[in-house]
């Protein structure tokens, strides 16, 4: 088992030791030059903005249809959980569940993780608590598949862009702004950042 004071790089597993940073310097590889940790300053201000921006944007995605389309006379309009129950109502119930699973109920638990989880480290309160949330947001963050559900709706309009009229709603924007919120929390902030906010925040709790 490694001390946790040595890191590993993540391109060549090359072991560091793990040396305090000022704000806004990065460590890297000394052999391969990959980035292997950085100190970002205000990122638990910067993660509880987003993540709290990113609940209210779930929030209108689900209030109202996505988009409405119109062949000639005849128009639908189309609701996330609408589209799900409509599955279930055909049929197909496994597939159902694993869209109820995916597409609503742990992008909410991930992003509601990680507004509790920011919130309680600007406190710098509830250690265990914050501890648990940061694990949940490792488990959560693979399994949240809204950023695919936006890519196969653009890709289906653009199948069916030249037979019908589409009319974005405000749920379709709002859908698209999570997705770009998601990816930008989930790609550019690697979770080892967040396991050394935590670190940092109640060193001395």
């Amino acid at each position: 088992m490694l001390h946790k004071d040595i890191i590993l790089c993540p391109r060549c597993f090359t072991p560091h030791k793990k040396l305090p940073l000022a704000p806004k310097e990065e460590a890297r590889c000394v052999r391969c030059k990959g980035l292997l940790y950085r100190h970002r300053r205000g990122l638990d201000l910067l993660l509880f903005s987003l993540s709290f921006a990113a609940l209210f944007c779930l929030v209108l995605a689900n209030m109202a249809p996505l988009l409405q389309i119109e062949f000639g006379a005849f128009g639908s309009k189309a609701l996330l959980m609408e589209a799900i129950l409509t599955l279930f109502d055909q049929g197909f119930v496994l597939i159902s569940l694993f869209s109820l699973l995916v597409l609503e109920v742990f992008p909410w638990l991930l992003m509601g993780t990680l507004v509790l989880f920011s919130f309680l480290v600007l406190l710098g309160r509830g250690k265990k608590v914050a501890r648990v949330a940061l694990v949940l947001v490792e488990i959560l963050r693979r399994w949240s598949m809204l950023d695919i559900f936006f890519i196969a709706i653009l890709v289906a309009m653009v199948k069916v862009y030249q037979y019908a009229q589409i009319h974005f709603g405000i749920a379709f924007w709002a859908l698209g702004i999570f997705v770009v919120i998601e990816v930008y929390l989930m790609e550019a902030i690697r979770i080892e950042e967040l396991w050394d906010l935590w670190e940092r925040r109640y060193a001395v709790a």
